[in-house]
């Protein structure tokens, strides 16, 4: 199914299922709880491409939500998966990669999260030309030398950062 159809199909979803959103939206939260059996019911087609591209589908659901109007940059969260879809960590495997799965546990313990830099770019104060680094490792890389032969002195111009967690 292309993307286009999942759109209007979430869109129509949507539309029937209004009034159940409109209590979510009332109580002030950023996250529609939507149920996995009424969006199994009303299309089998949406359902099973939630299951496959789960990414994908969840974009467009919440793209969805935004353009018939009822809620802006909202998170669409779901409930009642079907018991096929309920693993245990140790049964992932590698085939479960990009679908849609549920596992229980309880979280033990979580870090802070911190910002990383992924990639910075720097100026060469010889010829002026702009390198840029990616940050694949933790610690800060610079570049080793410039096209003109330059291989210290880097100013560096910006980074590029995001959030990570160990």
């Amino acid at each position: 199914m292309s993307s286009e159809d999942l759109l209007i199909e979430a869109k129509e979803f949507f539309e029937y299922y209004k009034k159940e959103i409109g209590k979510h939206i009332k109580k002030g939260e950023r996250a529609v709880h939507v149920s996995f059996q009424d969006i199994a019911s009303f299309s089998h087609s949406l359902a099973d491409s939630l299951l496959n591209n789960p990414e994908e589908v969840l974009a467009i659901l919440e793209l969805a939500l935004e353009e018939i109007g009822l809620v802006t940059k909202a998170r669409v969260r779901l409930l009642d998966l079907p018991e096929s879809q309920h693993l245990k960590i140790r049964e992932i495997r590698a085939k479960h990669i990009g679908q849609l799965i549920c596992v229980e546990g309880i979280v033990r313990q979580a870090s802070d999260v911190r910002p990383q830099v992924v990639n910075a770019k720097f100026e060469c104060p010889g010829c002026g030309s702009v390198i840029s680094v990616l940050q694949l490792d933790k610690r800060f890389k610079e570049p080793t030398r410039c096209a003109c032969g330059r291989k210290t002195g880097f100013k560096l111009l910006s980074k590029d950062m995001v959030d990570a967690q160990r």
